[in-house]
């Protein structure tokens, strides 16, 4: 009878069936496909397509969350491989006769029936597969002794329980030898062997069945011997050497056989022709990917510009206030600037310089969140898929550096327009009452040579600022939001986004400071900057260390929230129209993929066992059974 899982198992198991299901009734109605099924419940190391149609009871074609349940139930049934292969074959003795060997009476009941009971064909696959293993060990025993050599014992062993050679259980098969100075190993011993590593449930089931004494450090055998679950005494033998890696051990400790069992699961190794594989990229494919990312940086980077340029207008008005001028301060404070900004040039005066800062801003961001994925995907781990601290901050490093190019220009055009109206009040008293210059205007002022001053400075911002703000944003995501465990929403990824911009805007705000004093045109009676540490020094003498974090906060409140609204955007983009041929596997996906093990490491085992009978069985991989009752 299957096991009833807990209500734990069936809340993480309705999350998966949320996360894959890819079909929708009229009436709300979710439904898992066959392709959907087999992304949900297949592991790195298995393909379970096959079992759709087990799953499938009502041949519906669709799976309801309750059939996606009732499957992962009956995968926990000691039975649960014999019971999986013979619904996949429908209970039809045609595809089953295979797995009854040669033995002339199984085959015969087999040949003229249309169908058998479930009951009937457990009980012959357990005789076929007793069979073939005897047949199996006397054609190894080439000297008719009874014995066979431990080389042969992990060769014979692996065609009926999954061993992995290079693990620790096919390591210290030697111990099970009749005696320190032979390689044999006995008839009596590879039958206990194997059908210990048949089951491991059954093992854990004999520990957990065990009256351990408090304290007890070291397991003696007689425990095992006598605990409600049966383990023969050259089974429990067979696993106390396995388990300590000394020979005939009298005893053990519990972490030891924890650690046998776990190397049980481990050793599980897919059939060769279900490996799945990621098709490498061609460099066309490679350079459209890398300019998809670009567009969706694009698109991404305007909305978040666009989203917080009043922020940015006071910020550049309140950096471009000297301490140490002709006449009265213009503005107290950010919330002044931002009054007067409304009163004397208007609601539009707050978005003075937004064209070009768009025009500017889409090359800008995107090359700048591409550069970071690229570098990101070429540091990162590809079997862990792990990047170490200083790759995260070597990709957003590089991603700073290289949005220069567009950043300086934009840079500076936008800040002469944002100040401009200041300018212009000054000089006549009235925002309106001059024409004011165009973008054009500034740049044919400026020149090729011009759009760069300030390069340095900007350098000095944007490298720091983006090595912060992508790690910061990276690790946010993982250990605050545990996007490992779900899937990230709207809300997770903007927090995530404005947070990581705090720090990352706070502390570069000295390089922005020098990078605004840098671009502007100085007002008569100001002093004039001549580069990067003349200005730096400057500041220092005449306003002190407190001006290099002029506009701080105005710079925390206009970058926390643009990088939140663009990583989000950014984010969503990718998940809502993915790079076509490449799925977006959303994290909490991935976190399904790690632990959708078909509920519980005993069902990852059964299933492991049924490809392996229909396999056996010579059974169509990689096409559906019928679902035809």
């Amino acid at each position: 009878m299957a096991s009833q899982l807990t209500a734990a198992d069936v809340a993480r198991l309705s999350e998966i069936f949320d996360i894959y299901a890819d079909t929708q009734d009229t009436d709300g109605t979710r439904y898992m496909s066959p392709a959907a099924f087999a992304k949900a419940t297949s592991p790195p190391v298995l393909d379970t397509s096959a079992f759709f149609a087990v799953a499938d009871t009502e041949a519906r074609g669709m799976l309801t969350k309750d059939d996606f349940v009732r499957f992962q139930t009956m995968l926990r049934a000691p039975d649960a491989a014999a019971k999986l292969v013979f619904c996949a074959s429908d209970s039809q003795p045609a595809p089953l006769r295979a797995l009854v060997g040669s033995d002339p009476a199984a085959r015969n009941y087999l040949k003229d029936r249309p169908k058998i009971s479930y009951a009937e064909f457990a009980q012959l696959i357990d005789a076929s597969r007793s069979e073939r293993m005897r047949h199996a060990f006397a054609a190894a025993d080439e000297q008719k002794m009874g014995t066979i050599r431990t080389d042969q014992l992990l060769e014979i062993a692996r065609m009926f329980v999954p061993l992995e050679p290079a693990g620790p259980i096919a390591q210290r098969l030697s111990l099970l030898s009749e005696s320190p100075d032979s390689t044999l190993i006995g008839y009596p011993t590879f039958l206990a062997l194997i059908s210990l590593l048949s089951d491991p449930g059954k093992i854990r089931r004999a520990v957990d069945g065990m009256q351990l004494p408090k304290d007890e450090l070291q397991i003696p055998q007689s425990l095992l011997t006598t605990s409600s679950v049966p383990l023969s005494a050259l089974e429990v033998g067979i696993l106390f050497t396995l388990a300590s890696g000394q020979r005939a051990a009298e005893s053990t400790s519990l972490e030891s056989i924890n650690s046998t069992i776990d190397a049980c699961y481990a050793a599980l190794q897919p059939v060769p022709q279900f490996e799945h594989k990621p098709q490498p990229r061609t460099n066309l494919m490679e350079l459209m990917l890398q300019a998809y990312n670009f567009a969706v940086g694009a698109v991404a980077g305007g909305i978040g510009a666009a989203v917080v340029y009043p922020i940015d207008l006071v910020k550049t008005r309140m950096q471009n206030q000297r301490a140490a001028v002709v006449g009265e301060m213009l503005y107290k404070n950010s919330i002044d600037c931002f009054r007067k900004v409304v009163r004397n040039e208007g609601i539009l005066g707050l978005y003075r310089g937004l064209g070009p800062q768009l025009v500017g801003v889409a090359p800008e961001k995107a090359i700048k969140l591409t550069v970071n994925d690229f570098v990101r995907a070429r540091l990162t781990n590809k079997q862990t898929g792990a990047i170490t601290l200083p790759g995260e901050l070597l990709a957003g490093a590089m991603a700073g550096a290289s949005q220069v190019v567009f950043t300086n220009p934009l840079e500076i055009v936008k800040i002469r327009l944002q100040i401009q109206g200041e300018m212009l009040k000054e000089a006549t008293g009235s925002a309106k009452a001059v024409s004011r210059g165009s973008a054009i205007t500034i740049i044919k002022e400026l020149g090729l040579l011009g759009l760069y001053k300030g390069a340095s400075a900007c350098l000095l911002r944007d490298v720091p600022f983006s090595a912060i703000y992508f790690t910061c944003y990276s690790h946010l995501k993982k250990d605050v939001f545990h996007e490992d465990r779900r899937q990230l929403g709207v809300i997770d990824l903007l927090l995530a986004g404005a947070a990581a911009g705090m720090p990352a805007a706070y502390l570069t705000t000295p390089a922005d400071v020098i990078k605004t004093r840098l671009q502007v045109v100085a007002k008569q009676g100001e002093t004039v900057y001549t580069g990067l540490m003349d200005a730096a020094r400057k500041i220092y003498k005449e306003e002190g260390f407190k001006a290099f974090f002029k506009g701080g906060p105005a710079r925390i409140f206009r970058s926390s929230p643009q990088f939140g609204a663009t990583l989000m955007c950014y984010e969503l983009i990718h998940r809502m129209v993915p790079f076509p041929g490449e799925a977006h596997e959303s994290p909490r996906e991935h976190s399904a993929m790690q632990s959708r093990e078909l509920s519980s490491q005993t069902a990852l085992f059964h299933a492991g066992n049924a490809l392996r009978l229909l396999h056996d069985s010579g059974y169509k991989f990689g096409a559906l059974p019928s679902a035809s009752k």
